[in-house]
């Protein structure tokens, strides 16, 4: 069964960040931006789950969330490093992703 169009951004953004998490790595030996691109991915991988084949309100609310933290924390970064790769670049996507989900979990609510 192919996905539906929800789920589309939250496939996009767990393959971005996977494979953002390994260039740190392999690029930086950067552990911690393997670990973050993974996690992150599997939080966006388990949302597009949840909305194809579960409940779209808790898939948009689980997507919701984790943008937010990608926020957050890319934010934090931004503000300290200054530099817009990776931190700012994640940030505007987590902004994305947080403003996409949270108009889908009012539609669904």
């Amino acid at each position: 069964m192919a996905p539906s169009g929800e789920v589309h951004l939250d496939l996009a953004l767990s393959a971005l960040t996977s494979m953002g998490g390994v260039m740190g790595y392999v690029r930086k030996k950067s552990l911690p931006s393997l670990i973050g691109g993974l996690t992150f991915s599997v939080a966006y991988g388990t949302a597009a789950y949840i909305i194809q084949s579960k409940d779209a309100f808790l898939g948009h609310s689980v997507g919701c969330a984790t943008s937010a933290l990608m926020t957050t924390i890319m934010g934090m970064r931004l503000a300290k490093t200054k530099k817009v790769m990776p931190a700012g670049i994640l940030t505007g996507v987590g902004l994305l992703g947080f403003v996409y989900h949270a108009q889908k979990a009012r539609q669904w609510a």
